[in-house]
């Protein structure tokens, strides 16, 4: 297992965090101080971004690794690799380029072709018409898909960069593993009710088989991000001190047979390989599978939750609003997925309102211990929830764990830094709940207890060197 110094330790960004060696003599960390300042930077937007650019943000629990990555990157990447696009779809694809696909580097020198795709692959400049938000946004994936192949490691160290540059110390990025091996058991195996006799055929068909492969993609990402990064050198740049592990996507827009081979495969692989902490279920929720089987996935995590007990399970729940589903599927994804799946995390919740009895819901979550990912931008830009509609002041009225988290930060054209914006700006919290978010993102992170007790004191110690510099008096 790979692991890096958790060591306490001060960025210096933009210059908003000094070295430790020009902090005052004797200094202290100043809650109230800091608290002053952020209201009095409440209506001044830039300058409360540089305010919270330095503010120490613990962790991003809910990024998907391809989508956390800028489109910029993807297209001199596929450049690189002779990759093409097509210049009506915009679809990456590999060489050769027929038809209307011209190579990638076309781009480089075209600047309305490079408008278009960055157009095409991001929300960059989106305007909602005839084609929503939530299609353009969930149709990005396929387009840049090729484009990104084979680049994983070099977008695992982007991503790590950018989180330094903000003051966070871990993430935990979404990719899917060995989805080809797991298709193909499901399609030997087949489906069958009796999820213990699923379960036994397709360990007998070896679907344990394809975990080397997938420790592989883990290994190789994570020291193609060290290298790029040149953690082992004299000069490491600040990415090498964030902590990466990764979860399981399991794309739930499938038959049930390969859902379950892939819910089997994350939990045999989480079981063998420490680099993979969590498992969890990806794609639209209002998919058509998605939608018609969603219950049944929900027994199948339950089912293997009490095979596997120790490993880590997320779930996007409740990432719905009315008109994108009938009323039936907004009553009930986030109550099965905290009362039937038993995830540790749900990510999203943003439906809660109008699930049934939603106070009976968040006691759930509450007495079980179950976090929320909340995904602001994301939110904003696929269900056009925002301001008060937004249920995020719900989840923390009620007492639960809530962390603030990017999604896919490269498509939505956003960081982590403008999610505490517009937890300032738009839900109006103050920087005591801010830093509630930063610490219960590491306390629901799929950390090791090792790892966990010094990642908190590591950044009980970067809130105090930052805090020191805003004395109330």
């Amino acid at each position: 297992m790979k692991t890096r110094p958790l060591l306490p330790i001060v960025l210096v960004l933009l210059g908003m965090l000094l070295p430790a060696t020009l902090l005052p003599s004797g200094a202290s960390a100043d809650v109230a101080g800091a608290a002053k300042r952020l209201d009095n930077l409440r209506d001044r937007p830039q300058r409360l971004r540089q305010f919270l650019l330095g503010m120490p943000k613990g962790t991003d629990l809910h990024t998907h690794l391809s989508g956390a990555v800028y489109a910029e990157a993807m297209i001199r990447w596929g450049a690189e690799d002779g990759k093409c696009v097509d210049t009506v779809t915009f679809v990456s694809s590999f060489p050769p380029c027929t038809g209307t696909q011209v190579p990638l580097t076309a781009a480089l020198s075209n600047t309305q072709l490079w408008d278009q795709i960055l157009a095409a692959w991001s929300m960059r400049e989106f305007r909602p018409d005839a084609f929503s938000g939530h299609n353009h946004f969930f149709a990005t994936f396929d387009l840049f898909g090729s484009a990104f192949s084979g680049r994983q490691g070099d977008g695992l160290a982007q991503v790590a960069q950018r989180a330094a540059s903000q003051n966070v110390q871990y993430v935990e990025p979404l990719i899917t593993p060995q989805f080809g091996a797991s298709l193909a058991i499901a399609n030997q195996v087949g489906y069958d009710p009796d999820f213990a006799a699923m379960h036994k055929a397709m360990l007998d068909a070896g679907i344990t088989g394809a975990i080397p492969a997938a420790g592989l993609t883990a290994t190789t990402a994570l020291s193609r991000e060290s290298d790029l990064l040149g953690c082992a050198t004299s000069e490491p740049k600040a990415g090498c001190r964030v902590l990466v592990h990764f979860d399981v996507q399991v794309l739930r827009n499938q038959p049930p047979a390969v859902v379950f081979a892939q819910l089997l495969f994350g939990m045999e692989l989480m079981k063998a390989d420490p680099n993979w902490a969590g498992m969890n279920m990806v794609q639209p929720e209002d998919a058509a599978y998605s939608t018609s089987n969603y219950t049944l996935h929900m027994k199948m995590v339950k089912y293997l939750r009490s095979v596997y007990p120790d490993e880590n399970v997320t779930l996007h729940a409740g990432e719905l609003v009315p008109g994108i589903v009938p009323p039936s599927d907004l009553r009930f994804h986030i109550r099965q997925a905290v009362n039937i799946a038993g995830a540790d995390r749900i990510g999203h919740g943003a439906d809660l309102r109008w699930e049934r009895s939603p106070d009976q819901i968040l006691g759930s979550m509450r007495s079980k211990g179950t976090c929320l990912e909340a995904n602001l931008t994301s939110n904003e830009q696929i269900l056009r929830l925002d301001g008060k509609r937004h249920p995020i002041r719900d989840y923390v009225k009620a007492g639960i764990r809530v962390t603030l988290s990017t999604d896919d930060e490269g498509v939505s054209r956003t960081d982590l830094t403008s999610q505490y914006v517009k937890a300032v700006r738009q839900h109006h919290f103050g920087y005591r709940r801010l830093k509630q978010f930063a610490t219960d993102g590491l306390r629901c992170a799929f950390l090791t207890p090792a790892e966990k007790k010094a990642a908190l004191a590591d950044q009980k110690q970067r809130f105090r060197q930052f805090e020191a510099r805003f004395p109330s008096r």
